[in-house]
């Protein structure tokens, strides 16, 4: 009967989690696709360098080029996500072999908990490999500000 509702939630877990990513996946894109056209059309009116130069001297000018600009950030924001997931993970793969230890579920629950464990574990260890690459190629140095 415990297994059965372990079952019943992760199903409805992993249907939410796929459902989830799809629809901000598509939303985003929109957004994106929306944003680049806006954009083209607007830079597509202007008729010569002085005209495109003169806009981007206005307010309007300055937020539509910082919006253009490419992102250069660092990765650390995706290494800090699979730092916080790897953990949240190793605590659900902690708490189903607690919970197992403790007989308090059946012995099939120990096997997910294994692989949330193992999971958790590689998660930690791919942020740490991200990490290590990252500061190894000289791209985590501070760059001195001019």
């Amino acid at each position: 009967m415990q297994t059965d509702v372990v079952a019943i939630l992760s199903v409805f877990s992993t249907i939410c989690f796929i459902t989830w990513t799809i629809f901000s996946s598509v939303r985003r894109l929109r957004l994106a696709r929306t944003q680049a056209d806006v954009q083209t059309i607007l830079l597509s009116r202007f008729d010569s360098a002085q005209n495109m130069a003169a806009y981007a001297q206005t307010d309007a000018g300055q937020k539509m080029l910082s919006a253009i600009r490419f992102d250069h950030e660092t990765p650390l924001a995706p290494m800090l996500d699979c730092v916080r997931w790897g953990i949240v993970i190793l605590f659900l793969g902690g708490g189903l072999c607690i919970l197992r230890a403790m007989n308090v579920v059946d012995s099939d629950v120990i096997i997910p908990g294994v692989l949330a464990l193992a999971l958790g574990l590689g998660f930690e260890v791919a942020a740490f490999v991200s990490w290590f690459l990252y500061r190894s190629m000289g791209l985590g140095a501070e760059q001195p500000k001019a």
